[in-house]
C-alpha cells in the first residue's frame, strides 16, 4: 500500500509546548536476556517521569522472559513469535500512547537524562518532527565500571557548547542524497504524528532478522520530517561479540548489507515513491553486495523481478548500471 501523502506534522504539536508529553520507550529484544536489566533499568531511572516503558520480546529462547516477568507492572511486556526487528517495533508501536516515541535496542542503556532532553528539544521548537543524538560505545566490561551519575554529569556540563540547527533533508533525500547524520536504533526520538504516517513498518523478516530496520525508518523519517541532530551522548552503545557489524566476516556482513539494502529500496518504492532515486540507489547497492557476497543460498531473484517489473525501462538500465558501479567498486573495498 502506497502510504504517501501531503504531510502535515504540526497539528497537534502545541500539546508538546503546554504540556509534559508522555514519552515512549520501546525497548526491542532477542535473546539478549544477559543485557536487558541493564536496558530496562535505565529506562525507569530517567529524570523525566512521564515514561511509559514497553519491553516487546521476539521469541527469545534464552532467559530474557523471566527478566521481563521481574518487573511486574513498572513496565508495559509484549512476548510474540519470532518476526524480526520490524515485527517487533510495530507491536511496540502499536501498544504505545507517548507523544514521543524513543527506540531502544537491549543491549544498549539509556542515561537517566535522555527523556528529559528529548522532551526540551522537542518543546523548544515545535518544527521537529525527530530528534537524534550520540551513544558512547563501551564494552561491557566497561559497562560494569561505570559511574553512570560522573557520566551525566560531565555530559551536562558540557551542553552549552552545541547549538542546535533546525534539519530539512527533504529534498535531499528525494535526489538520493544519503543523510551522514542518521545514528543507530537506540538514537532515535520520533514525534507521534510522524510514526503514525510510516508505521506499521513492512514485515520481512528475512534471514537475518533486520530486512527491514532501522536504516529504512530513520531514512523515511528524515524524508517526510525535519529534526535535529545531536552529538550530545545520551546513551551507551554496547560492542561485544554479538554486534553483527563489527564482528562477521565480510562476506556475512555483504549478505547482511544486500538484504536490509534490497528489501528498503523495494518498499521505499512501494511505500514512498516520490523517494525513487534514493530507492534505486539503496536496491542497487544491495544488489552488487549480494552478487559479491558468494552467499547464493537465499534467492532474491523474485525481489528483483518484481522490482525491476514496477520501474520504467530507463529506470531499469540505471538502476542495472549503479549495480554494475557498485559491484566494481566492492572488488577493491570491503564494504560500502
Amino acid at each position: 500500500m502506497n502510504k504517501e501523502l501531503t504531510y502535515n506534522c504540526h497539528d497537534n504539536r502545541s500539546l508538546l509546548k503546554t504540556q509534559e508529553p508522555l514519552v515512549s520507550i520501546i525497548i526491542n529484544n532477542y535473546n539478549y536476556g544477559s543485557h536487558l536489566r541493564q536496558a530496562i533499568d535505565g529506562a525507569l531511572n530517567q529524570t523525566y517521569k512521564n515514561v511509559e516503558i514497553i519491553v516487546v520480546d521476539d521469541g527469545s529462547v534464552d532467559n530474557s522472559r523471566d527478566v521481563i516477568a521481574s518487573y511486574g507492572n513498572q513496565i508495559i511486556p509484549i512476548l510474540k513469535e519470532n518476526g524480526g526487528q520490524a515485527s517487533a517495533l510495530n507491536a511496540g508501536f502499536k501498544a504505545s500512547k507517548g507523544d514521543i516515541i524513543c527506540l531502544l535496542d537491549s543491549d544498549d542503556i539509556f542515561l537517566s537524562n535522555k527523556a528529559a532532553t528529548i522532551v526540551e528539544w522537542f518543546q523548544q521548537n515545535p518544527d521537529i518532527d525527530w530528534a537524534f543524538n550520540e551513544s558512547f560505545p563501551m564494552t561491557s566490561e566497561d559497562i560494569s565500571q561505570l559511574d553512570f551519575e560522573s557520566i551525566v554529569n560531565k555530559n551536562t556540563n558540557l551542553s552549552h557548547v552545541e547549538k542546535l540547527s533546525l534539519i530539512d533533508f527533504r529534498n535531499n533525500i528525494i535526489s538520493a542524497e544519503l543523510p551522514t547524520f542518521t545514528p543507530s536504533t537506540s538514537n532515535l526520538c520520533f514525534s507521534r504524528q510522524l510514526l503514525e504516517k510510516i508505521f506499521p513498518l513492512p514485515e520481512i523478516k528475512g534471514f537475518s532478522g533486520l530486512a527491514i530496520c532501522d536504516l529504512y525508518l530513520k531514512y523515511v523519517a528524515v524524508g517526510i520530517g525535519r529534526g535535529y541532530s545531536s552529538k550530545k551522548n545520551l546513551g551507551i552503545f554496547r560492542i561485544h561479540s554479538n554486534n553483527r557489524y563489527t564482528t562477521q566476516e565480510i562476506n556475512q556482513k555483504r549478505s547482511i548489507d544486500a538484504e536490509i539494502l534490497m528489501m528498503s529500496g523495494y518498499c521505499m518504492l512501494v511505500n514512498f515513491p516520490s523517494f525513487i532515486q534514493l530507492s534505486q540507489k539503496l536496491f542497487s547497492k544491495g544488489w552488487a553486495n549480494y552478487l559479491r557476497s558468494n552467499n547464493h543460498k537465499i534467492d532474491y531473484s523474485d525481489y528483483i523481478k518484481e522490482y525491476l517489473a514496477k520501474i520504467s525501462l530507463i529506470d531499469r538500465v540505471k538502476v542495472l548500471f549503479i549495480t554494475f558501479y557498485y559491484f566494481i567498486k566492492l572488488g577493491y573495498m570491503d564494504l560500502i
